[in-house]
């Protein structure tokens, strides 16, 4: 099945749809004055079609961040796309460890930072071939923070790519490369990719690397002691039933907070900020072959009331290009700062997943079940044994799309998480469409974190 005509047939089934705040993004050095970059040797894996090409690191950090107790600091590439605000601060300068001001926490980075968190967003290049399957690890030993990878989901093997040499107070640590590493964009057909992913980059093969006995024995056992984590992110959310998975979400990238360091979970979203938090989330869900089809500039209004240059105007551009949102019958009109509904937040939310299900058959960087079709409803298989019956819903333009979430991982659940009520017209605010981004992104048919 071709996906794309797939999601262009059934885009037709939903109304114009939402937008949100952004991800996040980390340190900045003084200057960022972009170079021209200068193009790599492609590498011969996947059919020759991938290469990769030189940035900028002056505009990159690579920093562990506080994590999980299971998984104490994880890995994060944070770009800086405009010069200010920063993304990022260094408290020490030319100290070790390097400690990090998490800048992109404080305020809406959308179009400022872009937050590269998992192997969505980087992956491992070497010899001019990507490795398929590279496992990242943030590890802690003798007091530092050692940046790892398997070779495979299976290996026991770990290469280093860098460390922090110590870790900081702030819990957010620069990692240094070891000699011989740099990061690089994939690029694809000569350009960037629209995923932006970034390799890890070195010029000796795998077999070369685990030759140089840089781990004795070739094998790291992780060491990774109880961490206690922030318990939220904001000061504004203790008490909230979605605390936890706020957090989440903003670990992860898809909402942001407010420069007041608040979130306002009971606020309500806007379109366009819906838009925001969905195309973040289908980063996270989409596979780098449909990824790269989507726009990365904005030439001609995606809409008739978005104008080119609005904030919002290229993330709603990729969604419409999905098929995830539609104009208005009769005028194609956006209304991006109307308030999106609960129904309207599902039925992007069910677009993406049916987009993942129709391109996961082709999708070979993912090493993790993706959610299929049911062949008998054309809706996507359940994996939950006894989802939520809504009793309000039936006749609405959302029901299908409702029913569809709900099914899978509880995306879709009830109003305030109590009765059997959805409330498909009552506006969507922060807080649930922080948790049903999480849900979504972290559903155990996801792509691994």
């Amino acid at each position: 099945m071709n996906p794309m005509s797939t999601l262009k047939a059934a885009a037709a089934l939903f109304a114009a749809t939402l937008g949100v705040l952004g991800g996040a993004g980390q340190a900045v050095a003084q200057n960022h004055t972009p170079i021209q970059p200068v193009v790599r040797n492609a590498g011969t894996l996947l059919a020759q079609t991938f290469g990769n090409i030189d940035i900028n690191a002056a505009n990159f950090l690579v920093v562990a961040v506080p994590g999980s107790t299971a998984q104490p600091y994880r890995l994060y590439v944070v770009e800086q796309l405009q010069p200010n605000p920063p993304c990022w601060t260094i408290v020490n300068p030319g100290g070790e460890p390097t400690q990090v001001n998490a800048l992109w926490n404080t305020f809406d980075f959308t179009g400022v930072c872009r937050l590269q968190r998992d192997t969505n967003g980087y992956a491992v290049r070497l010899a001019g071939q990507d490795v398929s399957g590279a496992r990242f690890e943030v590890n802690q030993r003798n007091g530092d923070l050692l940046l790892q990878f398997a070779p495979s989901t299976v290996s026991r093997d770990r290469i280093t790519i860098g460390r922090a040499n110590g870790i900081s107070p702030t819990g957010f640590t620069q990692i240094d490369l070891n000699p011989g590493w740099s990061l690089t964009k994939r690029t694809f057909n000569g350009q960037i990719v629209s995923s932006h992913l970034v390799y890890f980059t070195n010029d000796l093969t795998l077999a070369q690397l685990q030759g140089q006995g840089q781990d004795p024995g070739g094998v790291t056992p992780p060491v990774t002691p109880p961490v206690t984590p922030p318990a939220v992110a904001f000061n504004d959310i203790r008490g909230n039933r979605y605390a936890a998975e706020i957090t989440r979400a903003a670990q992860l990238g898809v909402i942001s907070g407010f420069p007041d360091g608040t979130f306002r979970p009971t606020a309500p979203l806007t379109r366009e900020q819906a838009i925001s938090v969905v195309m973040e989330g289908a980063n996270d869900l989409l596979p780098t072959t449909v990824l790269a089809t989507l726009p990365q500039a904005v030439f001609s209004p995606p809409f008739a009331d978005v104008a080119v240059n609005r904030w919002s105007a290229l993330k709603i551009a990729q969604a419409r290009q999905l098929g995830v949102v539609s104009g208005d019958f009769g005028t194609s009109n956006f209304r991006p700062t109307d308030n999106v509904s609960r129904a309207e937040l599902m039925a992007m939310m069910y677009r993406v997943a049916l987009i993942r299900a129709d391109a996961g058959a082709g999708d070979t960087t993912s090493t993790s079940p993706v959610p299929g079709r049911d062949q008998a409803t054309g809706g996507l298989i359940p994996n939950v044994a006894n989802p939520v019956r809504f009793t309000d819903i039936a006749g609405h333009w959302g029901e299908n799309a409702i029913r569809q979430m709900a099914q899978v991982c509880a995306v879709a659940s009830p109003l305030n998480e109590t009765g059997t009520n959805f409330a498909p017209n009552t506006n969507a605010l922060r807080d649930f469409t922080a948790a049903a981004a999480v849900r979504a992104i972290d559903c155990p048919a996801a792509r691994p974190q």
